[in-house]
């Protein structure tokens, strides 16, 4: 049971790490608040919708690795942006992206807390990063997390503060999709994950 536990926690630390980083998040998840609107409420139509997930030669570095001791470590690295759509119409040229990163955390392979970050999206006209070059955003984490499909999905939202789509919310989902067992035994020099990016 006890190593079940440790692959659980292992698995959640690192998708919380890579959501984190991917999103420069500053802050740790928080409730949900009262007055926040019903699942029923039928939500607006997104901006942007784009798959994410680090491509050949990519991957999320930490130094040091995240161990199953607490202690201050620093990440960078890059994601690619794909399949991106436009619901409402209002992007129609985007086809693709890249989210650069770099951050710190305090971490251990159960937890990760005091996480501090940035991240610019840049946007193509092209699939796969080809085509012009149409812009680039910051983003920046909200001070409290939301509910999603796992806990760390709670860090995987925010605000565009400057750039293309500025003022607009993004959420996210986001798993590892390398062997993170041996974070204990071992410890985790690096993450490759894949989930999907929605900008509001």
């Amino acid at each position: 049971m006890r190593a079940v536990h440790h692959l659980r926690a292992a698995a959640v630390t690192a998708t919380a790490v890579l959501t984190l980083f991917a999103t420069g998040s500053t802050s740790q998840a928080g409730p949900q608040t009262a007055g926040a609107p019903s699942a029923a409420v039928a939500a607006p139509r997104a901006t942007l919708k784009c798959s994410l997930r680090t491509g050949p030669g990519q991957r999320i570095t930490f130094s040091p690795a995240v161990t199953s001791t607490p202690r201050k470590i620093s990440a960078r690295g890059s994601a690619n942006l794909d399949n991106c759509t436009s619901p409402n119409g209002r992007q129609p040229r985007i086809r693709s992206g890249r989210i650069t990163l770099k951050g710190s955390a305090h971490a251990s392979c159960s937890r990760a807390k005091s996480l501090k970050g940035k991240a610019t999206a840049t946007w193509y006209s092209g699939p796969n990063r080809t085509g012009r070059v149409l812009g680039h955003s910051a983003l920046r984490p909200a001070p409290h997390g939301t509910r999603g499909y796992t806990a760390a999905d709670s860090f995987l939202n925010g605000t565009v503060t400057s750039g293309r789509m500025a003022h607009r919310s993004f959420s996210g989902t986001a798993v590892p999709t390398n062997n993170v067992r041996h974070c204990f035994s071992r410890g985790l020099g690096y993450i490759e994950g894949r989930g999907n990016l929605t900008v509001r």
